[in-house]
């Protein structure tokens, strides 16, 4: 990276950065990795005594960062608190997520391509083909019932964010957020 091209860069928000780095530019995501780095390792240190690896809590963290630069939707929120808050709900999906699962061995779970289902296997097959089944269907249910809005609700409720974080995201009141959750609820019984 050449200085005077770097330097072009460092006085640029970082809201600024991020419509750079979704037109590909490398340099603008270096900045701002380099910004939210120390972050990303302060966050850390709280779930360390949980157990976990720091390599992979900072794994987790960065998996935020990216998620926020992705979802990110320039309304309301600064992208610093966006982005802290991407990053701890993804610690915190860890901590919970390996909560769960301690209690059972590994070769219980059944692993799907949905990041927020995970269905605990039986040693029965004949039950663990039922509990698939429902599986897609639920799965069809949830595209073919609900609008893309509750469909994005749902997402963020199941990835543990409150109402407010849920409204922040989508820049939609809480009330809001909360009738889409009871017409999820309805449509879902």
């Amino acid at each position: 990276m050449e200085k005077n091209n770097f330097k072009s860069y460092i006085n640029l928000s970082d809201e600024e950065l991020v419509r750079l780095i979704r037109k590909s530019d490398e340099t603008a995501f270096k900045i701002l990795y380099e910004k939210y780095l120390p972050k990303i390792r302060t966050m850390t240190y709280s779930f360390q005594g949980l157990g976990y690896d720091v390599e992979d809590l900072v794994q987790e963290a960065t998996i935020g960062f990216f998620t926020a630069i992705n979802v990110y939707n320039f309304k309301g929120s600064a992208f610093s608190t966006f982005c802290y808050t991407c990053m701890r709900r993804m610690l915190i999906s860890l901590v919970r997520k390996a909560g769960r699962k301690k209690a059972l061995p590994n070769s219980s779970i059944i692993y799907t391509d949905e990041t927020f289902f995970d269905f605990v296997s039986t040693t029965d097959p004949e039950s663990d083909y039922i509990a698939r089944e429902d599986f897609e269907r639920l799965k069809d249910r949830i595209n073919s019932e609900l609008s893309p809005f509750e469909r994005d609700v749902l997402y963020y409720y199941l990835l543990d964010f409150d109402y407010s974080g849920i409204s922040d995201i989508l820049k939609i009141s809480k009330k809001s957020v909360d009738n889409a959750i009871q017409r999820i609820r309805q449509k879902l019984r």
